[in-house]
């Protein structure tokens, strides 16, 4: 029951935070309206800086779990198949994760409470793609600092796609196989060598 009691507060909080804002939802209303005591709050969470801090963190170890697996059997070392993978995942963690990650478009370097999880958010994110890019050695002569751009260029693509199709225009989970399908086009078309002639 303890952890059913956690994930109604979890719930109402993402709720409220989604109608209100992060930084106008007080634990109080929070509390109320999952139906609960205050004192329940703290039985799980230090404050709501914890709470998001906790929840925000569950969500990047999901991404980063995904962008860390390594290829399937039937993918073998084919990039463009583990790279749509690997997209399609990220855009249903972000579909299910899209609270957290309207308050981190919302607040994020801005908000002091939040700024280091953002920060640790988009650090780790890229960590783990710059590693999985070199080893699939998919810039090759690529410099290190050219293929941590190239981490971060790749999450800023899939994440603001995510945030226009899920967060501001509402779109479902309908959207996720054709987003995915553009964002692969868009990462074939700029591969290092590829010929692009204009019209």
């Amino acid at each position: 029951m303890a952890a059913d009691k956690r994930d109604s507060i979890i719930k109402s909080a993402l709720k409220l935070f989604e109608e209100k804002g992060y930084h106008s939802t007080k634990i109080s209303d929070i509390v109320q309206n999952a139906g609960m005591a205050q004192g329940t709050f703290y039985l799980y969470f230090k404050s709501k800086e914890d709470m998001f801090r906790q929840v925000a963190e569950a969500c990047l170890d999901e991404i980063v779990g995904a962008l860390a697996q390594g290829p399937s059997v039937t993918e073998g070392f084919d990039l463009d198949r583990m790279l749509y993978r690997i997209i399609r995942q990220t855009l249903v963690i972000y579909y299910e994760n899209r609270t957290i990650l309207n308050i981190i478009n919302q607040h994020g370097s801005a908000s002091p409470e939040i700024a280091d999880i953002y920060k640790l958010f988009y650090d780790r994110m890229a960590s783990v793609i710059k590693g999985k890019l070199v080893q699939l050695q998919a810039y090759p002569g690529y410099t290190d600092e050219q293929l941590e751009m190239t981490a971060y260029a790749k999450i800023g693509m899939v994440e603001l796609a995510a945030y226009q199709w899920f967060v501001e225009r509402k779109c479902g989970p309908e959207h996720i196989d054709s987003l995915t399908e553009v964002l692969v086009g868009v990462n074939i078309n700029c591969k290092p060598g590829t010929d692009v002639k204009g019209g």
